[in-house]
């Protein structure tokens, strides 16, 4: 914690602290300050109980791929303290207990690694992240696959940062999209799974000037050509951009495209005008599914139909927090404590066509009880009925109730359901 958010903790009032600092991207991030639990702790520590999410009772085809995706993980101080298992050894495994089974039971599965993992560095968080390599493991062991290394904390450790992340996700079996070793390397992944060739290309926004491009303010070290990183004030410069790498994904026999994007503007519910306009350009050149991060809270999920009418695609604007310590009594921002599962099924037909044939979303709340050493963050699935997760859970029903009725605001398309509805 730096000096500045120390001072913060000892002489401002916590409600105070929203008027005083931006954003997890400003000044000065007020989830660096306290471990203080929100009102809907868990009222004793739970064993696992079964999950209160009720899948359909009918299967998915033996052909149907499920893909799950997540928005942001990000460690904020205290949950590294909170995490802390002894001197420089730390365990988050426990954070992703009551959600793994859902990733885990999913065929690919993607998240939004915002922070650098580089080891021989102390562990830091706001306002340059660099998080224990331990937390890759609870990621790993909580089932998924891809991560996303673009966004606007990529540079947060310098070059080497951005290379060692790279180093410590293939170590453990991940395959990392958005930034790359070599400037030759292609931009973009690719990823069969029954029989469907899925190809993946991830973006950030950020800034251009004559020395290069920018990433939060951080110049790129001379790494612009191996990290995916397109322009906040341009639409057409971005979709330019990314449609190079789609014509190389089609090329390559990719038949289901999905674009990752950290875009957007931070703690607005609803996505600006770059997203609508780079999202209609991208699903006008064929893109099937684009998945949102950055604002931190959970925006709208939805079909869009090409300008021609003959292509359909999924756009997730936001998927919100997954994993942080934003939380409304410090922020005094409603939903950061709210995030998504997105699960999207799609499947090849008899005449070799892939589509999507479901759109659903897992509402998650992120849980904590307890101060400091003592804290304890859980990421909780809601179903579609508050008062059973509360139950199952031992968690506040009011805080469930208030994370569910986020996300059935949000969402507004009807084809876009809440998985076991």
């Amino acid at each position: 914690m730096s000096e500045i958010a120390r001072c913060v903790n000892k002489a401002i009032p916590w409600a105070l602290l929203p008027m005083l600092f931006l954003s997890s991207c400003g000044f000065l991030d007020p989830a660096e300050g306290s471990s203080k639990p929100t009102s809907a702790a868990f009222t004793s520590s739970p064993t696992v109980p079964s999950s209160p999410i009720v899948p359909s009772e009918a299967p998915e085809p033996d052909n149907a791929v499920v893909l799950t995706a997540v928005g942001d993980i990000m460690v904020h101080y205290p949950q590294l303290v909170a995490q802390k298992t002894g001197e420089g050894t730390y365990d988050f495994n426990d954070n992703f207990i009551f959600i793994k089974d859902i990733l885990r039971d999913s065929d690919l599965s993607v998240a939004n690694l915002e922070t650098t993992i580089l080891s021989s560095k102390k562990p830091s968080t706001y306002p340059r992240f660099n998080s224990p390599p331990e937390l890759l493991d609870a990621i790993k062991s909580a089932g998924f696959d891809v991560i996303s290394t673009i966004n606007n904390h990529t540079m947060d450790t310098g070059k080497a940062g951005v290379l060692a992340t790279l180093d410590e996700l293939e170590d453990r079996g991940f395959t990392p999209v958005g930034t790359y070793r070599n400037k030759n390397d292609a931009r973009y992944i690719v990823q069969t799974v029954k029989d469907i060739k899925i190809g993946l290309a991830a973006y950030t926004c950020g800034y251009f000037n004559s020395s290069g491009p920018y990433i939060n303010n951080i110049p790129t070290e001379g790494m612009g050509s191996q990290l995916n990183i397109i322009d906040t004030t341009s639409v057409d410069s971005s979709f330019e951009k990314i449609k190079v790498q789609i014509e190389r994904m089609k090329q390559e026999g990719c038949e289901f495209i999905t674009i990752i994007l950290h875009w957007g503007t931070e703690y607005q519910k609803e996505p600006n005008s770059y997203q609508k306009k780079l999202a209609q350009k991208l699903i006008d050149e064929g893109v099937d599914l684009i998945l949102g991060s950055h604002p931190h809270l959970v925006q709208s999920m939805e079909f869009l139909k090409s300008s021609d009418g003959e292509h359909e695609g999924l756009v997730a604007y936001s998927m919100g927090n997954f994993l942080s310590n934003q939380r409304f009594e410090i922020l005094e921002i409603k939903g950061t404590e709210t995030g998504m599962v997105a699960r999207v099924t799609f499947e090849k037909d008899e005449n070799g066509d892939v589509e999507i044939m479901t759109a659903e979303y897992i509402p998650t709340w992120i849980s904590l009880t307890g101060v400091e050493a003592d804290a304890d963050y859980k990421i909780l699935p809601i179903g579609s009925d508050y008062k059973v997760t509360a139950e199952r859970y031992e968690a506040d029903e009011k805080s469930v109730k208030e994370s569910l009725e986020w996300l059935r605001s949000v969402m507004k398309d009807e084809k876009v359901t809440i998985y076991g509805d």
